[in-house]
């Protein structure tokens, strides 16, 4: 029964999701701001969202005021399309609420829609790169009907960025300053920091670093990474192999993942993080780089894969991995100044 609502808004173009975000982020509302344009042929755009599992998503953005009744119907009334989208995990597509089925479907929700002047309503849960958050973007049309292929593709894409960015969210970091540089730096490597082998109380101001990077770009986005881990207290060395580390995941994403990804690099507490993204069609459970299944040849010895070698040169490694995408977080323990790769 349910399939009568429930359609495939089909898959995001990775590079399209990633602008979005270099645009947008990290403002969540100035990025929903931006899909009410994006997607003309809607008359508002609403989002609700929280923690995965939670039960009731909190309104976090309303673009005009039919969608913040729409919103506020269905967390008052619980009900609705944001509930059916979280709770399926599928997008939600009522192209026609006068539809009789809509009013046994949503008892509640769907006369206080129709009562704001909504004939159509579509929801996409909050999932990308690997990561569930409750809730969903939700979509309004004043006539029914149902969004064209491109409105579709749009709107997939929009959905994937605002779970980018409510994913940066659970940093706590205040990533402002970090974007706009990101922004400001066309050529993706940033401006050369002052570099310095001894770890001071210095590198607990040194902001975060945020770079988007494809084929053509991860060699000076390794060299930023470098440089950052050298602000960050780690000797040269221990950063040389924190940078490889970091650039084996990156090709592992550009090969495996679309062809492009996001790094985010953080520090708190002693330690180094990164986290490389990407929105590809997600791997298996062990990373593997491009070369992990070369045949071994003569007498030598088996070259080390990139799984390895990411393993040798940081202290932890987490992978989350699914269907829409893969993220690896990288940990550096620095806490002796020094040689604190596991």
């Amino acid at each position: 029964m349910y399939q009568h609502g429930a359609m495939d808004f089909g898959g995001t173009r990775p590079g399209h999701v990633w602008n979005l975000i270099r645009m947008y982020g990290p403002d969540l509302t100035g990025l929903c701001r931006a899909g009410s344009a994006l997607i003309p042929d809607v008359a508002g755009i609403g989002l609700s969202a929280g923690p995965e599992g939670d039960p009731f998503p909190q309104i976090r953005f309303s673009s005009d005021q039919g969608s913040a009744s729409l919103e506020d119907a269905q967390e008052r009334l619980d009900d609705g399309p944001c509930r059916d989208a979280t709770s399926t995990r599928r997008p939600v597509h009522a192209a026609d609420l006068s539809d009789p089925w809509w009013r046994e479907h949503w008892p509640r929700f769907t006369p206080a829609a129709l009562h704001s002047g909504a004939r159509a309503v579509f929801a996409l849960p909050l999932h990308a790169g690997g990561v569930r958050h409750a809730g969903a973007v939700d979509l309004y049309r004043r006539t029914p009907g149902s969004l064209s292929r491109a409105d579709q593709a749009t709107a997939a894409e929009l959905t994937a960025a605002a779970t980018e960015l409510l994913t940066l969210e659970r940093l706590g970091l205040d990533w402002t300053g970090a974007f706009t540089e990101a922004r400001q730096d066309a050529s993706g490597a940033g401006m050369p920091i002052a570099l310095t082998s001894r770890r001071t109380d210095a590198t607990a101001a040194v902001p975060p670093l945020v770079r988007w990077f494809d084929h053509a770009s991860m060699r000076r986005v390794r060299i930023r990474v470098h440089t950052v881990s050298i602000r960050h207290g780690l000797v040269r060395a221990d950063a040389d192999r924190f940078a490889l580390a970091v650039h084996e995941t990156m090709a592992n994403s550009v090969q495996h993942g679309g062809g492009l990804g996001q790094l985010l690099l953080w520090g708190r507490n002693s330690r180094l993080w990164c986290e490389i993204s990407d929105h590809g069609a997600g791997i298996g459970t062990t990373l593997r780089s491009a070369h992990a299944d070369r045949p071994r040849t003569g007498v030598r010895q088996r070259r080390v894969t990139g799984f390895q070698l990411i393993e040798r040169a940081c202290t932890s490694m987490d992978i989350t991995t699914d269907t829409t995408g893969t993220r690896v977080r990288l940990c550096y323990h620095n806490d002796a100044g020094g040689s604190g790769h596991g």
